[in-house]
């Protein structure tokens, strides 16, 4: 054999190791990708720099089935997106939520890859990183894959779908698709009517079906509960919820002025 051609195999082979791997991929083992090492060496450095106190904060803030999913790995086409997409095009992975648990139409939870909230929009990013393996998947998984994206842009969120291949072989694309995006959806927070917090906070209450406690929201909407405890109070100071009966001294609950009315922010 060649020395160039076992180049190629040990580049197929880890490239193929490693582009395959479903979950189980962390730090660690990403650093020893051929690709990753083909990134720039103090780049490279920063990102390793920034991804583990970012890392250690989302295992903190994780609870139940997400952090159990967390804590399995990344996929590999999360961690290249990761460090050649959103830390290439941004230089920080701060607000950028892996993992985001969200309720789905069949009152299930679903995970979106990558979430990030401005103050007027919630922003789900999925990176495909299936490549061929799509075509295997059978009409009921593609019928349900659609309607996920369907109920989640109906829920609010403004969905990014981008391909394993698309990160891989045009980045300077996929970077620019999303500091235009952000940027424009930044500018539209100026007249946000209700920061993006306060809505969701709105949003979820309208659906449950009893009035909710802030540590519930604090879980649900992966938010501080000190966070949420002062949107909540400018919300009843304005009318938008109010607070439940409850048999205790303090209020502990909230809903809707109307149980019947939907929020629709």
């Amino acid at each position: 054999m060649k020395p160039a051609d076992k180049v190629v195999e040990n580049r197929a082979s880890m490239y193929g190791r490693f582009e395959g791997a479903a979950t189980g991929l962390n730090l660690e083992k990403f650093k020893n990708d051929y690709l990753y090492k083909q990134g720039d060496p103090e780049v490279n450095l920063q990102f390793e720099r920034a991804f583990a106190p970012w890392w250690s904060a989302t295992l903190r803030a994780a609870k139940g089935a997400r952090l159990k999913r967390l804590k399995a790995g990344l996929t590999y086409a999360s961690m290249y997106f990761l460090r050649f997409t959103w830390f290439a095009a941004f230089g920080s992975l701060k607000g950028l939520v892996p993992e985001y648990e969200v309720r789905d139409y069949k009152d299930g939870f679903r995970y979106i890859d990558f979430a990030f909230f401005t103050n007027a929009h919630r922003i789900a990013i999925e990176v495909d990183g299936r490549f061929s393996h799509r075509l295997n998947v059978t009409p009921a998984e593609y019928e349900d894959e659609l309607m996920r994206q369907n109920h989640l842009v109906l829920d609010g969120w403004s969905v990014i779908r981008l391909a394993f291949q698309s990160i891989r072989d045009k980045p300077k694309q996929c970077q620019q698709v999303l500091q235009q995006m952000l940027g424009k959806w930044r500018t539209d927070d100026e007249g946000a009517k209700w920061p993006l917090a306060a809505s969701n906070i709105m949003a979820y209450i309208s659906r449950a079906p009893n009035p909710v406690s802030p540590t519930e929201l604090s879980r649900a909407l992966n938010l501080h509960r000190n966070t949420i405890l002062r949107h909540l109070a400018r919300l009843v100071e304005s009318g938008q919820v109010v607070p439940a009966k409850t048999a205790r001294k303090r209020n502990t609950h909230y809903r809707l002025p109307n149980a019947n009315l939907k929020y629709m922010g």
